[in-house]
């Protein structure tokens, strides 16, 4: 711009001393040689203040586009921090959920527990006599109610017909179990390890399921709900002592009736424990 300027001058003093104009003009010509000077000096200080404001606003760009990375930067560690808190968030929500269930599990077994121990009593309470006379025990066993009949209070040795003392017996104890319809019963006979081979029992495992049927018809007579109770057979498979005494053969050789634990809550809710 300042070659500019000087080239103007330069022309307009040239044709100053051309000596073809008057003083008249050639004062003219100065005073608006001046001018044009002044609106040329004006112009490039304008175009440097112009400049020095570019400079500033690109200057000023630069630092708001670095500052808006860095608050993309941050913008990006703070949404990793909320997802965290999410996730963290949804697993504890997912613990309180099992720790609730695992609660309910447990007041659901304490109750159930609660209710076995009272039949238990009551099952001691009616069957007194036949405990105190040697004809039975009732046991909690893993759980489970267990009533105790040796093989001679109801049957005659290879036999699975009733005798009529084991009749009497098992129809006090159907006055017990029927008072609990909304209970399972399973019928077990067991033998001793001594082999049985006849035409009616080829081994012991025919013999024991025999007796725990023969118990089971005469439950369901004394008006035990047949979808109450069912019948097994383990042979000599379940010793409850060792068979090499007469003492341990004979506490082998009997019947057992059996309360199972309320298998909704345990098929259903104890594998929840677990997780």
């Amino acid at each position: 711009m300042r070659k500019i300027i000087t080239v103007i001058l330069l022309g307009a003093i040239v044709f100053l001393n051309s000596g073809c104009v008057s003083t008249k003009t050639h004062e003219a010509a100065l005073e608006e040689l001046g001018k044009t000077r002044d609106s040329l000096n004006f112009a490039q200080t304008k175009i440097e203040e112009q400049s020095a404001q570019i400079q500033n606003n690109q200057e000023e760009i630069a630092r708001t586009n670095n500052e808006l990375m860095e608050l993309d930067v941050k913008k990006l560690a703070l949404q990793e921090k909320f997802y965290d808190a999410q996730n963290l968030l949804a697993a504890s929500q997912l613990q309180l959920q099992k720790s609730k269930a695992r609660l309910e599990t447990m007041r659901q077994i304490e109750a159930e527990t609660k209710k076995r121990n009272e039949i238990y009593a009551r099952f001691v309470q009616e069957l007194q006599k036949m405990i105190d006379g040697g004809q039975l025990t009732v046991s909690i066993e893993a759980g489970r109610i267990v009533i105790n009949l040796p093989e001679n209070v109801l049957f005659s040795s290879g036999s699975a017909v009733i005798n009529a003392n084991g009749k009497i017996a098992l129809r006090q104890i159907a006055d017990v179990l029927k008072e609990f319809n909304d209970r399972r019963f399973q019928i077990e006979g067991h033998t001793d390890n001594v082999p049985i081979k006849s035409a009616n029992y080829p081994s012991n495992w025919e013999l024991s399921v025999a007796r725990s049927l023969s118990v089971l018809h005469l439950m369901i007579e004394e008006g035990v709900e047949a979808v109450n109770v069912s019948a097994a057979g383990f042979g000599e498979y379940h010793p409850r002592a060792d068979n090499e005494t007469p003492e341990g053969k004979a506490l082998n050789r009997r019947i057992e009736i059996i309360m199972q634990p309320n298998l909704d809550i345990l098929s259903s809710e104890l594998p929840k424990l677990a997780q």
